[in-house]
């Protein structure tokens, strides 16, 4: 064993008081000496001889203890952030512009029977039996294109009927 921690271990009871004042706590004092002493045998050829071992541990342990205490701080902080709402991943809003775009493109290659169709009763949530009315066709007519038009707007957009179940 070295002169150097032949002395540490006699300042062990003076860390340790010294840890106590700094943490207030028996467990986390415990914790500080540990953290101090594995520094020191670290760092001990930073240590400069005929100076007071004592000084330089109490100051070592001083660091660590203000060191521990900003990585808490910094920790308590981050988790209040990440717990804030305001931090949620919000979906890019540029995947429903594409899907818009798409779908729109494909809506005007439908006939206009179809298309008619499917926007007064898709999109505008019609009644089918006064459009079949205001159109004077038979309420099937209606129907019937209605459908026409889905299926062909699913065709030509690449949507199945597995696409649909997921969804």
């Amino acid at each position: 064993m070295t002169a150097f921690q032949t002395e540490l271990e006699t300042l062990l009871p003076d860390l340790a008081r010294f840890a106590r004042v700094l943490t207030r706590n028996e467990d986390d004092s415990h914790d500080l000496v540990q953290d101090c002493v594995e520094r020191a045998l670290r760092k001990q050829d930073l240590f400069q001889q005929g100076t007071s071992l004592k000084s330089w541990l109490f100051t070592l342990m001083r660091n660590v203890f203000i060191s521990q205490k900003r990585r808490e701080t910094l920790d308590r902080r981050y988790v209040a952030m990440a717990d804030d709402g305001n931090l949620r991943v919000q979906v890019p809003g540029q995947v429903n512009s594409v899907f818009l775009k798409q779908t729109m493109r494909a809506l005007r290659r439908l006939s206009s029977n179809e298309r008619q169709a499917i926007i007064v009763l898709g999109v505008h949530e019609g009644n089918q039996h006064d459009v079949a009315r205001a159109m004077n066709e038979p309420v099937g007519t209606v129907k019937s294109r209605l459908c026409r038009g889905r299926a062909h707007l699913r065709a030509t957009m690449g949507i199945d009927d597995a696409m649909l179940a997921t969804a």
